[in-house]
């Protein structure tokens, strides 16, 4: 709901701040009062095309701010979350324009581009009689507006769901055939890859035991060296345990005088059978090693084998296993992809055909409600002073896609004799108005928008119709936020409240002034309205009457 529209140094406007109520509001004012500035300056902040020429004279820029309350309103809630420019359960768009025509535009206090507060005024407010807001000119409108009368979200749901699911075998099934348009040779690659390393045969943890062999095969000669030193050094003449055993001999001579010497004897005969131990293991590592030229060539080969295979394929040797592995499995999946494409070609008929089958019930669904509802809206139509109107829902083929397989166009004819016309093209502002106040009305237990604008619903029109207008627009109001801007005090009778928009001049300076008005100001209002140049006693009293009369069943 709108709460609050802001205006500085726009057009006549200098400063102007109003607040708005829930219920049907009427706007009146004499003709040049400025009543189009409030839809210049609402729609500014709803992203329409900046304009210089609406700064006020001798002032730098205007500044315009409109302030929503969205807390019935998750559409809008989760828009702003999406973008990061959620702000509890308000809304705050604005937009300054400078005499220059540079355009700022800001939502909740943040910069962003103007058709983000074009994007977002649209789930917002509609207003009738220019189209920049016209939201039941759009064709996805129309058709989401149908489908809320309608009220069959199981149906919606079970067409989306359908939808999604042939999507998606479709989309497989072109991943398959794109795959199979290469079939050939991918077939003769992999197995060509299969054979080499078939060839190779590669094992499981082989690459690092054939290198730990390599290593000692090919320094076995320096090894058994080493080892053979290593056990003269410690068993041979005056070797390790040689010298061990006679620091031992000698100390046990001496160990009854000194007593303490026996820890020492004790380590020493510990390091004796250590170092006794280790020349036995040398020993036997030198027998063990042998020399052979021909085994370290097998080695030498296999590792080469593999590290060619390696090389080739972009690896390393150690992941040679898992390279097999993966091109058996390709293979294995190719070979089958001819059965799974049949099997996948069966399941997109039986999923189109499901799709089709629960498009033709939400046809069927929609079909019945424009029938009904045309009816209702062209009943609207006649008692809004159209009696020849007519309204009509037509359905036509559209793509299937996520909402089904119809198009929606709402039709219409405004007089005697004329065709039936899309209602985008219906030349009058007030027509227009007075149609979608039609069709608002008949929609409005299910309609998304929370404020609608009328702007000139009562162009052509007078007496009783205007009556019925009012009593429509009254009606409405009791579900929605309905601002109105009328001529006729038949119409603006009817307002929950009632705002008077004049221009005064103070010291040469023109200013537009909006106030609400109480009840005796909106009588002589009224009056003005219906009196024309004089206002007299017997107007006055009639202005009363109507209004004490429309406020009825307010």
């Amino acid at each position: 709901m709108l709460q609050e529209l802001s205006i500085q140094n726009l057009a006549l406007i200098e400063n102007l701040t109003l607040n708005f109520k829930s219920g049907f509001t009427t706007l009146t004012g004499e003709t040049g009062a400025g009543k189009s500035i409030l839809l210049d300056a609402l729609g500014l902040a709803l992203g329409d095309r900046a304009d210089s020429a609406l700064v006020r004279f001798n002032t730098p820029r205007a500044d315009v701010s409109a302030q929503f309350d969205i807390s019935a309103l998750p559409q809008v809630q989760n828009w702003l979350q999406e973008n990061d420019l959620d702000d509890d359960d308000l809304c705050l768009l604005r937009r300054t324009v400078t005499v220059e025509g540079r355009s700022k535009a800001y939502i909740n206090g943040r910069p962003a581009p103007a058709n983000s507060l074009k994007e977002l005024g649209n789930l917002l407010i509609d207003i009738h009689g220019q189209h920049e807001h016209q939201s039941l000119l759009s064709a996805q409108e129309q058709l989401h507006l149908l489908d809320a009368y309608a009220q069959h979200p199981q149906l919606l749901n079970a067409v989306r769901e359908h939808y999604q699911h042939w999507q998606q075998l479709k989309r497989r099934l072109a991943q398959l055939q794109a795959e199979q348009s290469d079939f050939q040779s991918k077939l003769e690659l992999l197995n060509f890859q299969k054979r080499e390393f078939e060839e190779v045969q590669p094992k499981e943890g082989e690459f690092e035991t054939l290198s730990e062999e390599q290593s000692q095969l090919s320094h076995a000669n320096e090894i058994k060296q080493a080892c053979e030193l290593g056990y003269y050094a410690l068993e041979g003449e005056q070797g390790a345990t040689d010298q061990l055993q006679r620091a031992i001999h000698a100390l046990e001579e001496i160990v009854e005088y000194s007593p303490a010497l026996q820890s020492v004897i004790d380590q020493l005969n510990s390091a004796l059978i250590d170092i006794q131990e280790a020349a036995s293991e040398t020993q036997h590592l030198a027998e063990r090693i042998e020399l052979d030229p021909q085994l370290l060539a097998q080695v030498d080969e296999r590792l080469h084998n593999l590290f060619a295979l390696a090389k080739k394929y972009h690896l390393e040797p150690e992941q040679l296993v898992s390279k097999h592995q993966q091109i058996l499995a390709d293979l294995a999946n190719l070979e089958h992809s001819d059965i799974e494409l049949e099997n996948l070609q069966k399941q997109i008929e039986q999923a189109g055909s499901a799709y089709q089958q629960a498009a033709k019930a939400l046809q069927d669904s929609r079909q019945q409600a424009g029938g009904k509802l045309s009816r209702i809206v062209t009943d609207g139509m006649q008692h809004l002073g159209m009696p020849n109107g007519h309204f009509e829902i037509q359905l036509g083929a559209a793509q299937a896609g996520a909402l089904g397989i119809d198009k929606v166009e709402f039709m219409v004819s405004a007089n005697k004799g004329q065709p039936l016309q899309p209602l985008a093209k219906v030349a009058s502002g007030g027509e227009l108005s007075r149609i979608s106040l039609a069709i608002q009305v008949a929609t409005s237990e299910v309609a998304s928008l929370p404020t609608l604008i009328f702007d000139e619903v009562d162009v052509g029109i007078g007496g009783g119709i205007a009556e019925v207008v009012g009593k429509k627009m009254q009606q409405l109001g009791s579900r929605k936020q309905i601002l109105s801007i009328t001529h006729l005090a038949q119409v603006a009778s009817h307002g929950h409240q009632h705002w008077k928009i004049e221009k005064q001049t103070v010291d040469d300076n023109t200013f537009t002034r909006v106030s609400e008005l109480s009840e005796n100001e909106r009588v002589a209002e009224l009056a003005r309205m219906m009196g024309g140049l004089k206002v007299t006693e017997q107007t006055l009293n009639h202005a009363a009457e109507m209004l004490a009369e429309a406020q009825k069943t307010a």
